[in-house]
C-alpha cells in the first residue's frame, strides 16, 4: 500500500497580518519609549555631575584662596586703604561682595608668586572671581574677571566675630566686615572664620563654613 502525503498550503490572512503589524508597533514603540527614557536619564544625570563638579571645583578654589589669605591692608584705586579682608552685607555686580588679600602661588613665578588681591562677586547669575594686579593697586586699576560658577541666584556671607571684651568671649555673626579705624592694627584684623551660601537657581542652598586657621589670634 502506497501512502501519498498531501502539502497543504496556508496563506494568512488580512486580519492576521494586520494583528501581526499591530504588535510589531506596538512593540517598537515601548521599546523607543524606554530608550528615551534611558537616554534622557543619562542626559539628567551628565548635567547634574557637571553641576556638582563646577560647585565641588568652585568651593575647593573658595577654600584654597581662604587658606591663603594674608592680614595684609590694601591701597585700592582710589589711593584709599582697605582691610585686609572686606565683606559686603549685599551683593552689588559692580563690586565684589568679598575681597580679601592672599599670599600668591608657591608652584609658580611671576606675576602669581607674588601676594594677590582677590575678590568674589554675583553677575547675571554668576559668580566671578576678580583678581587685581598686585595687593596695591594703580590708579583706576580694573580686575580680571573670570567666571567661577554659572547659575546662581544668590551669594551671601556672614563672618565669625568674637568678642574682645574678655578671653573665651562669646562669638556673633554679623553680614559684613570692613573695619573703619585707619590704624594699621584694625585694618589687618581678620575674624575667626566665614560663612558662605551659595544658592543655584536649581536646587537648595549650599552653606560652607571656613575657619581662618592661620590667624588664630584674630578677633
Amino acid at each position: 500500500m502506497r501512502w501519498r502525503i498531501v502539502k497543504h498550503q496556508h496563506a494568512f490572512t488580512l486580519i492576521e497580518v494586520l494583528v501581526a503589524i499591530a504588535i510589531f508597533a506596538i512593540l517598537a514603540l515601548i521599546s523607543y519609549r524606554t530608550l528615551t527614557s534611558v537616554l534622557d536619564t543619562r542626559e539628567r544625570l551628565q548635567k547634574s555631575s557637571a553641576v556638582l563638579r563646577d560647585q565641588a571645583l568652585f568651593f575647593a578654589r573658595l577654600e584654597n584662596d581662604l587658606n591663603a589669605i594674608l592680614p595684609r591692608a590694601s591701597r585700592n584705586g582710589d589711593g584709599q586703604l582697605e582691610s585686609a579682608l572686606v565683606v559686603a552685607a549685599t551683593t552689588n555686580a559692580n563690586n565684589p561682595v568679598i575681597r580679601f588679600s592672599r599670599a600668591g602661588f608657591a608652584a609658580n613665578s611671576g606675576d602669581e608668586a607674588a601676594p594677590q588681591r582677590i575678590g568674589y562677586r554675583l553677575n547675571e547669575n554668576r559668580i566671578e572671581l576678580l583678581i587685581w594686579d598686585g595687593i596695591d593697586q594703580a590708579p583706576r586699576a580694573v580686575p580680571t574677571a573670570h567666571v567661577a560658577l554659572r547659575d546662581v541666584q544668590n551669594f551671601q556671607w556672614r563672618v565669625l566675630v568674637r568678642a574682645e571684651s574678655r578671653v573665651g568671649g562669646q562669638t556673633s555673626w554679623q553680614n559684613s566686615w570692613s573695619p573703619i579705624e585707619q590704624n594699621i592694627d584694625a585694618l589687618v584684623k581678620l575674624p575667626a572664620a566665614l560663612e558662605v551660601t551659595v544658592t543655584p537657581t536649581t536646587g537648595a542652598a549650599i552653606v560652607r563654613l571656613f575657619a581662618l586657621r592661620e590667624v588664630r589670634g584674630a578677633s
